[in-house]
């Protein structure tokens, strides 16, 4: 180990870092969503308000799974609340305007607050990711498979950084 990664390490153990990722909060090995027991259980009584429209419902099912999915069961304690808004913007043309790649961006604005009759908000804040897909020459089924694939890694990407920032909250509260 290098002295500027031990020393870092020594300054973050002294301030009361703790890394929420990682089992019993930060070990060696870095598992992909993997939380510490006491978060995993903060995260799965968070329930999820509801969203309209297919691309809501859709979106809501994956944080479902991101929170509530992780120790089934568990009290409500928290509700989060989700906005999103996509844009579609079109970045590559043929020479006769016809469009042949479009990017989506989607943003995410949520609202996490206590479960209870004097609901408290907790943290809020603001998620975005984006992606793109070709549209071919006369493939309307490829450029409709390509759409979609996109738009379910849109929805799980957005998800995962919105079940990230709810858990660095809940990390952040007294008595987590």
């Amino acid at each position: 180990m290098s002295r500027r990664a031990l020393l870092g390490a020594l300054i973050l153990g002294g301030c009361g870092f703790r890394p929420v990722y990682g089992p019993d909060g930060g070990g060696a090995e870095r598992v992909p969503g993997a939380v510490s027991p006491a978060t995993a259980l903060q995260l799965a009584s968070v329930r999820v308000g509801p969203m309209v429209e297919r691309t809501g419902q859709q979106f809501r099912r994956f944080l479902q799974r991101g929170l509530e999915g992780r120790v089934p069961g568990t009290p409500s304690r928290y509700l989060l609340a989700v906005t999103i808004v996509q844009e579609v913007e079109p970045i590559g043309f043929r020479q006769d305007g016809t469009i042949t790649r479009v990017r989506f961006v989607v943003n995410a604005d949520w609202v996490l607050s206590t479960d209870g009759d004097v609901p408290e908000v907790v943290e809020r804040g603001r998620a975005r990711t984006l992606d793109s897909f070709n549209i071919p020459d006369l493939q309307f089924y490829a450029a409709e498979i390509s759409g979609e694939g996109m738009q379910a890694r849109l929805r799980e990407e957005l998800a995962e950084r919105v079940v990230q920032g709810v858990a660095i909250a809940l990390s952040r509260r007294p008595g987590a």
